[in-house]
């Protein structure tokens, strides 16, 4: 998702209404509120390709990793990113983001 869509949704919602975090696959039970919007300065790198027998996407700070020979068709591109935690993180830590 990118943050003008992001944006877009949001024009609906009450500007009261807490914003939740719901991961993959969870209970409804298991949402966590939003208490951290974090916006790196470094572009992450977005990766996607075929691995082990199956499409993959997937999304991390730093530059491209390498791969072994079990990964084709590997695509890599520099992105902006948002990061949302219901919690704390490590992102303080992360290196070559200027905080």
């Amino acid at each position: 998702m990118k943050v003008s869509e992001l944006i877009a949704k949001l024009q609906a919602a009450p500007p009261s209404a807490r914003v939740l975090f719901l991961a993959e696959y969870a209970d409804v039970s298991e949402s966590d509120e939003i208490w951290t919007i974090e916006i790196p300065l470094e572009p992450w790198t977005f990766e996607r390709g075929v691995a082990y027998g199956g499409a993959y996407e997937l999304c991390y700070p730093g530059l491209a990793a390498e791969r072994g020979a079990e990964y084709s068709k590997v695509v890599v591109s520099a992105e902006r990113v948002v990061v949302l935690s219901s919690g704390p993180t490590n992102f303080k830590y992360w290196p070559g983001d200027l905080k």
